[in-house]
């Protein structure tokens, strides 16, 4: 029989059992709100997401846009600035480009122009490459365009439309983006950077992988100049494999002219001084000074170590002499991790000039590099070495070296070996080496008296002239 209270509790139940599941039905409904909220939430974060990368791709797409439409720019602005240089006056000036880094024949050429400008009515200019270049040519009393072209006055600009010709000494690619077109109306004196047994300019030319804007750009640099300078009459066919040139002069190399006297102060501009002093002492102390100025290799910045210097800098240690060490300027950002390692060699700063420094060098050591020609002037010892000689001609830069059919000092492949040189008293020479010198010397320069920057000089006045501007009165 069912008890009372408990029908009379009964009621209640229920409605408690109402109440709770009313309540289970609103949670569920906040939770099933508060899933739809989470979702949403991750809908609304994904398409975020996907907003801001559409907008970065969007910006990016921007960017180069704008790139491409001031590269454009840009190309249409020189068309028309080489057009305005063609058909502007001009007058008795001449614009020096500098390389960069203040040296080499076109810093030569710049000093020797300089001194007898006023003599021959002359306006010479520096174009620099960088602040340090205009910083040194207005310290030596030289006109020098502004480094940056947002500096130039209309002066300026009017002086580089009037300029009549312009001497260089490697391609024209100076910073200023507007530089070459500027000058486009000037006749072109090129007096390159060296003999050279490697192929170069119109013949340095890569597989279709590598052919690119920059490269179109440099190899459209290869001429045509009014005249190409060179060392010797019997190289003019060699150069007209490379470059494109209406004359061809065999003056010599004006950097060479420092060669045959005491550096002056303009000479010693822009040379690595404590290397040079370093290297004078040690002359006057009775030390023999080795130079070795090896050429870079394309891609492996670090070949020159593992080359074996080290054994070269023992050497030379041992024999109580000073090596000096120049690096092509592709490779001198390894001169800071070499030089803790062979703390006795003497690197010679980047970017300087090299060639007061030669004189006070008693051999060199070189494989490929055209200095070899202008050490020639010095009739002093040159060693070879050429650790990778296969791989370098395979697969970095063919060899026009019809001019070297006897070299002009031992070759070596192993640097154990030419260390061993290094300890012997002749370094290794013979007599044949030194019959091989003085050939190459009378065939490859026809000029032999340091007079290479007044021979340059003489140029300008010549080229003034069939530009239409003739000696004063």
């Amino acid at each position: 029989m069912t008890d009372t209270a408990t029908l009379l509790e009964a009621p209640a139940a229920v409605a408690d059992v109402d109440a709770r599941l009313q309540q289970l039905e609103a949670f569920s409904t906040q939770v099933s709100a508060a899933i739809d909220q989470l979702v949403g939430a991750v809908v609304d974060v994904q398409q975020a997401k996907a907003s801001d990368a559409l907008m970065a791709e969007l910006d990016s797409v921007k960017a180069k846009l704008r790139e491409v439409e001031q590269t454009l720019s840009l190309e249409r602005a020189n068309r028309d600035l080489a057009q305005v240089s063609r058909m502007h006056a001009k007058q008795r000036i001449v614009v020096f480009v500098g390389t960069t880094y203040f040296g080499c024949n076109v810093k030569y050429a710049w000093a020797a122009t300089l001194q007898r400008a006023q003599a021959l009515g002359l306006q010479v200019w520096w174009l620099p490459y960088n602040a340090e270049q205009e910083g040194i040519v207005t310290a030596l009393g030289g006109s020098c365009l502004p480094t940056s072209y947002a500096q130039w006055t209309p002066a300026h600009i009017h002086t580089v439309l009037s300029a009549a010709v312009v001497v260089t000494s490697d391609h024209l690619l100076n910073p200023n983006p507007y530089a070459a077109a500027l000058l486009a109306g000037a006749r072109q004196l090129q007096l390159w950077h060296g003999v050279s047994i490697k192929e170069i300019g119109l013949r340095n030319l890569p597989s279709g992988r590598a052919l690119g804007p920059h490269l179109a750009r440099v190899l459209s640099t290869c001429g045509p100049y009014a005249r190409m300078l060179g060392t010797a009459a019997a190289g003019e066919a060699e150069w007209r494999r490379w470059f494109s040139f209406e004359r061809y002069a065999p003056i010599g190399y004006p950097r060479n002219d420092v060669l045959y006297r005491e550096p002056t102060e303009s000479d010693l501009a822009g040379c690595d001084l404590e290397t040079y002093e370093r290297a004078q002492a040690a002359l006057s102390g009775g030390k023999r000074v080795i130079l070795y100025a090896p050429t870079f290799r394309d891609g492996r910045s670090e070949w020159v170590l593992q080359a074996g210097l080290d054994k070269l800098a023992q050497a030379a240690m041992q024999g109580g002499d000073l090596l000096v060490v120049n690096l092509h300027p592709v490779e001198s950002p390894q001169i800071p991790k070499l030089a803790p390692l062979l703390p006795g060699v003497a690197f010679v700063q980047p970017r300087s000039d090299l060639y007061p420094l030669l004189g006070k060098t008693s051999a060199l050591i070189t494989d490929y590099s055209s200095v070899m020609f202008d050490y020639l002037h010095l009739d002093r010892p040159v060693l070879f070495f050429r650790p990778d000689h296969a791989a370098y001609t395979q697969k970095s830069r063919k060899l026009f070296d019809d001019k070297l059919p006897v070299l002009p000092g031992p070759l070596f492949d192993d640097a154990a070996a030419l260390a061993k040189a290094l300890r012997r008293t002749d370094l290794g020479q013979t007599e044949a080496h030194a019959q091989a010198r003085a050939r190459l010397h009378r065939e490859w320069f026809d000029h032999h008296d340091g007079n290479a920057g007044q021979r340059l000089t003489a140029l300008v006045i010549e080229e003034l002239a069939l530009a239409g501007l003739p000696e004063c009165a």
